[in-house]
């Protein structure tokens, strides 16, 4: 095992390709490319660590220009010449600069493929756990019933994937159809969960979630607008299912938060966010408030996705929900050389040291838009 691993060097590309077809969410929220930030972090013995940062100027705030530019002008001159051991230290000069979590997240999931690639292990394993088949779900697309359906039967049929993520808020009464559709569609063994993306009022949620969980719905995801506060904690007092907790959770801070008030029932993770680092403390309050956990995918690439897989398996205790990982098939293409093993509803992780990406020069080349 390595005791250093010096810094060298830390690059970020900008990269653009194109998805299948538009994803859209909220009410201003769209994208028709993965529109992302390659980040790799070059050390003093040859290794490389490798991630992806994910912008999303209508969530974060963050550009991929203002991603690059922050690494480029600011984050990589605090690195170089630091060990990539030191973990906290490094963390110390990050946070002097504020915000900026998707490139913080992304300097922090490319550091821990390189720490865990100087210890030789795999890096669920180096976060304590095994390298176990991970349950996956898959975000349908909106449109009609019909390109709901098909969208499901295909990747069923395709990958074994028998839970299901719902976009809700806009139409109350056609969400209802939707996971009516579904459940009938798909079976009683189906997990069905929606993301109404804050769009409910409180009363409109809890009349709609009740009447959805006689459908077996099993999990909502914001239903209500994050800056109300306590009438949070009202909707999740007169619903029968559990709140995900996902857009009110950028920091620890606001896990706690959610937590003592009561707002949420599962704690929603997204490492591009919160990196490694803080979302393993994440994961910690909910082990102390017996809080299962689940995996978002923030719309990432195979890179990414390879990254939160790793994560979630290395704290597989609490990740008992699963996972919103086998979105990045609606990619046309990848830079990861190595592709993703996705069967039987769940990603299967490589052996390898790291987090296991190989990225494909040419592609790079083709996609890069610096």
């Amino acid at each position: 095992m390595m005791k250093s691993l010096i810094i060298t060097r830390v690059e970020a590309i900008p990269f653009s390709i194109p998805l299948k077809a538009v994803s859209r969410w909220g009410a201003h929220g769209s994208r028709d490319a993965a529109e992302h930030v390659l980040i790799r972090i070059y050390t003093d013995q040859g290794l490389v660590g490798i991630s992806e940062g994910v912008p999303r100027p209508s969530i974060y705030g963050e550009t991929q220009k203002s991603l690059t530019h922050i690494v480029d002008a600011h984050f990589a001159p605090m690195l170089i010449g630091m060990n990539a051991f030191d973990r906290q230290a490094i963390h110390d000069k990050l946070n002097s600069i504020q915000w900026n979590p998707t490139a913080k997240g992304g300097i922090d999931m490319a550091l821990h493929d390189l720490v865990s690639q100087g210890c030789e292990l795999p890096l669920a394993v180096f976060l304590g756990g095994q390298l176990a088949p991970l349950p996956v779900s898959y975000m349908l697309p909106l449109g009609s019933l019909d390109l709901m359906l098909s969208s499901a039967a295909e990747m069923q049929s395709k990958y074994g994937i028998n839970a299901w993520k719902i976009k809700a808020g806009s139409d109350p009464i056609l969400d209802i159809e939707r996971v009516k559709e579904l459940r009938q569609a798909m079976g009683e063994s189906a997990f069905i969960f929606i993301d109404a993306n804050q769009m409910y009022s409180p009363e409109v949620a809890i009349r709609t979630i009740n009447v959805m969980a006689e459908y077996g719905l099993q999990m909502v995801e914001e239903p209500v607008a994050v800056s109300l506060g306590r009438q949070r904690k009202h909707v999740a007092d007169h619903i029968p299912v559990p709140i995900l907790g996902d857009d009110s959770l950028f920091s620890l801070a606001d896990a706690r938060r959610e937590v003592d008030a009561g707002a949420v029932g599962v704690m929603g993770l997204k490492t591009p966010r919160t990196g490694i680092w803080e979302s393993s403390k994440i994961v910690h309050l909910a082990e102390a408030y017996g809080m299962p956990c689940w995996m978002g995918s923030q719309g990432v690439s195979q890179i990414g996705t390879l990254a939160s897989v790793h994560f979630a398996v290395g704290f597989a205790k609490l990740f008992t929900v699963p996972a919103d990982l086998g979105n990045y098939v609606k990619q046309f293409d990848d830079l990861n050389s190595a592709p993703i093993e996705m069967r039987d509803g769940c990603i299967y992780l490589p052996a390898t040291p790291g987090v296991g990406v190989v990225i494909n020069e040419d592609k790079l080349q083709r996609y890069r838009n610096d």
